[in-house]
């Protein structure tokens, strides 16, 4: 799911580019290096954002509900009525417990 949504930050172009990336400016604000740890594609959407400062390290270790919850947020903004994202999920029967929670979550979000 992770690598599905880093690849979704490289789809985004045309007019919507910084219109989303404003969006993600907004709603991540300084939490915007949770994202940039999860996605680092995202940096494509606004280079001029990323500080050397900004980087995180790669040790450091996010727990599972800070994971659902940085990308529910990214979900939001980058998906509406009218720019659904669709993911294709293959072998889910190999997906462990905290993958699937991450799938059931942005799948019930109701946002």
């Amino acid at each position: 799911v992770i690598s599905a949504l880093n690849q979704v930050c490289l789809m985004i172009k045309g007019r919507d580019r910084p219109v989303i990336a404003k969006k993600l400016r907004d709603e991540f604000g300084v939490d915007f290096s949770l994202l940039l740890r999860l996605l680092p594609n995202v940096s494509v959407l606004f280079p001029e954002l990323i500080s050397p400062a900004m980087r995180v390290e790669i040790g450091e270790v996010m727990n599972a509900r800070s994971v659902c919850f940085t990308l529910l947020r990214f979900v939001r903004v980058v998906s509406s009525p009218r720019h659904p994202i669709m993911l294709f999920l293959d072998d889910m029967q190999w997906a462990d417990s905290t993958a699937l929670d991450v799938i059931h979550t942005i799948l019930s979000d109701t946002m």
